[in-house]
């Protein structure tokens, strides 16, 4: 539980998520490899049946290293899964595209921060979900308004590099501040342009 107890997403899509829709969530701890092999992620799925599959890309990073060919996932019966999401860092286009073609099923990549409560960004599989394109979190969730814009506040065209940017205001749910230290978050996250929350990220 450590580090689902450091990183909030863990907390939405393990615990609350699954709660309110009456889900039931199964928890597995341990490496992706080496306990016992590259396989311990496909045979908890097909012993539980799940439906959809939730991890870290460096997960499947590791998994691809130990298994290029995807021979542990022949030995398992996982016709249960319906899709894979992953988050927590940038999935690069490879491993993306390993996953899709060893599971034939939707590859999910978001993105999110702590700080936001939810993702700002997704492809959302339950009610209009778009083409998948490998380095795309796909498109802004309801209740936020992302911009890509220079250091000056000038929005970008479309293929340049400049930071991620959220208009105001933030959707419910959303960091409101720091504790015991409102300044530090007014100067953070809210000082960089006026009228814009700072997510840290960049496009480039």
């Amino acid at each position: 539980m450590g580090r689902v107890g450091r990183w909030v997403v863990g907390h939405s899509y393990i615990c609350y998520g699954p709660l309110i829709s009456r889900c039931t969530t199964v928890l597995y701890e341990g490496k992706p490899i080496g306990t016992p092999d590259a396989g311990a992620f496909w045979r908890v799925i097909s012993e539980y049946n799940v439906k959809s599959f939730f991890t870290a890309p460096t997960a499947f990073r590791a998994i691809r290293c130990e298994d290029p060919s995807g021979e542990f996932i022949k030995k398992y019966d996982i016709s249960c899964l319906n899709a894979l999401y992953l988050a927590g860092e940038r999935c690069d286009p490879a491993t993306l595209h390993w996953a899709q073609e060893q599971l034939q099923i939707p590859v999910i990549d978001h993105w999110r921060q702590t700080e936001t409560g939810w993702p700002m960004a997704a492809n959302l599989m339950g009610s209009c979900p778009v083409a998948i394109k490998a380095g795309s979190p796909a498109r802004a969730v309801p209740g936020f308004d992302i911009q890509v814009m220079d250091e000056q506040g000038n929005n970008m065209a479309a293929g340049e590099s400049g930071m991620i940017m959220v208009k105001l205001p933030m959707p419910p749910g959303t960091l409101s501040t720091l504790w015991q230290n409102d300044q530090r978050y007014i100067d953070a996250y809210l000082r960089k342009i006026d009228g814009y929350y700072l997510t840290g990220g960049r496009l480039s």
